[in-house]
């Protein structure tokens, strides 16, 4: 079976007006792409011991607060939002944002500035 390269021209199309449903998805023969990896490993590992430090808190719903505020803190960071981090991360316990974790993960994020 021949591959008939005019197939794939679409010369003077216009999606102007158009609504796309489903999963649409265009490529062209020239094109670049890149992928979004997620954090590096020592952000991640800087994560994990908040958490640890998190899963110290014995009373369960601020042990659950501050669990969704990291969350929170990791997935602006992911989308590189460092305001809302910081926002997040001034909402963590005052004992999470001093604790070793804590400090050293705001840092590797830039946040002290922004924690002013």
């Amino acid at each position: 079976m021949q591959n008939n390269d005019n197939s794939r021209k679409m010369e003077g199309v216009s999606f102007d007006g158009a609504t796309l449903n489903g999963i649409t998805n265009f490529q062209s023969d020239n094109n670049i792409q890149t992928y979004q990896t997620g954090l590096d490993s020592h952000t991640e590992d800087l994560f994990a011991e908040l958490i640890k430090e998190i899963n110290r808190i014995s009373d369960p719903d601020d042990r659950q607060d501050n669990l969704e505020d990291a969350r929170k803190i990791k997935e602006a960071i992911a989308s590189d939002n460092k305001e809302r981090a910081a926002k997040f991360f001034g909402r963590l316990g005052k004992a999470i944002q001093i604790s070793s974790a804590g400090v050293s993960l705001a840092k590797n994020l830039g946040l002290l500035d922004l924690l002013k």
